[in-house]
């Protein structure tokens, strides 16, 4: 009964949506028609020298190959500017899996594109809240304005047209992406997203020509993070070292007995070094580097009264001093 429902085209509530479209499955470019090139074709761009460090510095990451697959996938992608079968059949050997597990991953998220598409990617929500307020109509405006229909692309590789489920920028329905980007307006020259704005068609027509315009002043879209730079790299790229502070030691306790003061302490599992310290006057002296799965430090020469930290060190990361201890 899932299955039979899983494969049911519902009729759209809206009285000038009679045309929805083909179906995701068949739209987001996963489709039998595409044309594969041959490994060969695509070898020289996933070969290059700075592939190959960023995924070994991927590799390393993760315990099993197999975990790095989205970010190898997604390398593929950022290179050829969508995943080919033979690009899928390359990370999996990368990540020591079957091309079937690969296929099946690139398949499932909608983020892999499996056919070629324009330089602005339009993507529609068609989900619950968009489609109420009237994404059928824009998005069958949009493709009138284009002169192509949902998952094609403009002779001139300029545009193409899916739809993708929520968004989750429900409060501006209909909404749509433009590549990475939320677009239901142009604000100051730019794409906008402003509280409450969905598209119309006025607001859809100011995008298309912003996208006509920036295509005529610039040849190709620049590299950019996905993220926003909040991690220093992209997609198996070397972090920096400060990209995110390293987790301090928590639960610090100082408690003096006959042989010194027994300093105990938590830490988490990524910690690789540890430094006990004791206050001195106004300055703090090292007094010893427990290892890291140590649970205890005992100063010898300590005393009811003193003071004491730790330093905990991931990697290159050195994280703030815990809390002290009296």
């Amino acid at each position: 009964m899932i299955e039979f429902a899983s494969n049911t085209n519902f009729a759209p509530s809206s009285p000038k949506a009679q045309d929805v479209g083909l179906a995701l499955h068949l739209q987001l470019g996963h489709k039998s028609g595409v044309e594969q090139p041959a490994f060969e074709e695509i070898s020289a761009k996933l070969g290059k020298a700075e592939i190959a460090t960023r995924i070994e510095h991927l590799l390393k990451q993760y315990p099993v190959k197999q975990g790095a697959l989205l970010e190898v996938l997604w390398i593929a992608q950022s290179e050829l500017g969508w995943v080919p079968h033979a690009a899928i059949k390359w990370a999996a050997k990368i990540c020591d899996c079957s091309p079937a597990h690969a296929w099946g991953v690139a398949t499932f998220y909608t983020m892999y594109k499996h056919a070629p598409t324009g330089r602005f990617l339009l993507q529609f929500c068609q989900n619950i809240c968009c489609h109420t307020a009237g994404a059928e109509n824009i998005i069958s405006v949009a493709e009138k304005k284009l002169g192509i229909k949902t998952g094609e692309t403009t002779k001139d590789n300029l545009f193409t047209i899916v739809r993708v489920e929520c968004l989750g920028a429900c409060g501006n329905g209909p909404v749509m992406l433009v590549n990475d980007d939320f677009a239901t307006d142009i604000v100051n020259g730019e794409l906008a997203m402003p509280l409450n704005v969905g598209l119309n068609e006025e607001r859809l027509s100011k995008i298309i020509d912003w996208c006509k315009k920036r295509a005529e002043k610039m040849p190709q879209e620049p590299k950019r993070d996905p993220l926003g730079g909040i991690t220093g790299a992209v997609h198996g790229e070397p972090q920096s070292a400060d990209f995110a502070p390293a987790p301090p030691a928590l639960g610090v306790k100082a408690v003096a007995g006959e042989n010194g003061v027994s300093i105990v302490w938590k830490i988490a599992p990524e910690v690789t070094a540890l430094a006990v310290e004791r206050k001195n006057g106004k300055n703090w002296e090292l007094i010893g580097n427990p290892g890291v799965k140590d649970k205890e430090f005992v100063d010898g020469t300590g005393k009811p009264g003193c003071e004491y930290r730790i330093i905990a060190t991931s990697g290159a990361r050195v994280a703030k001093p815990s809390a002290c201890a009296p």
